[in-house]
């Protein structure tokens, strides 16, 4: 029994680190030359992406729901709400996939896999959240109908004429780069940061896992 409950208070303590520390780095943005300006990329999903394969699905959702939470009591919202609900479903999105697959099968080529599924899932779920969701309501509280936001596109590229080539041209580029950085910058670093993640957990197999290469 302490040993289950040193455990879940270590778990917690690692959810409200990684959600913290993925609300930081959700601060530092960078404008992307082919989108309209509120899109911006970050690294806030490789913490994040850590802690799942670390930990599971369950604390990956409880790590979106800090970082949004922390996000919103920091800086406050400048999308009504709107782009902090599309963040926190994308982001389960892209998360959920690899961390359900690894816990299943802890080998290296599993993660890799299941970082290929993310990037996917993420880029569809941005898709569909973006197109019948987010872009509607935020172009309505915010710009007075969803043809200003084509317009923005329309301005950048002019391939952009409707939501649509909206979604090719602007959703899917950015958020195929988006979430292909921080899945390629998780598969680099989780390996050396694994090791101290696991410490005091059990051991669940031999050396053919991704934490030891």
């Amino acid at each position: 029994m302490n040993q289950k409950k040193r455990l879940s208070v270590k778990t917690v303590v690692l959810i409200g680190m990684f959600g913290a520390l993925a609300a930081v780095l959700e601060t530092f943005q960078i404008p992307v030359p082919f989108a309209p300006p509120f899109y911006k990329l970050d690294f806030a999903e490789t913490p994040i992406m850590i802690g799942a394969f670390a930990l599971g699905p369950v604390p990956a959702i409880l790590m979106e729901l800090v970082k949004n939470l922390l996000k919103i009591l920091i800086n406050g919202t400048t999308t009504m709400y709107v782009g902090d609900l599309g963040n926190f479903i994308g982001g389960c999105a892209f998360v959920l996939p690899a961390s359900i697959l690894y816990q299943k099968h802890r080998t290296r080529k599993m993660a890799m896999a299941g970082l290929g599924l993310s990037v996917f899932t993420g880029v569809l779920t941005a898709i569909v959240v973006n197109c019948f969701l987010t872009l509607p309501l935020y172009a309505n509280l915010m710009f007075g109908g969803i043809e200003n936001i084509i317009s923005m596109g329309t301005a950048i590229n002019p391939a952009i004429t409707n939501l649509p080539t909206f979604a090719v041209f602007a959703i899917v580029p950015f958020n195929l780069l988006k979430l292909g950085m921080n899945a390629g910058i998780t598969a680099l670093v989780y390996k050396k940061v694994s090791v101290i993640l696991h410490v005091g957990a059990p051991v669940r197999e031999p050396r053919t896992s991704v934490e030891k290469g």
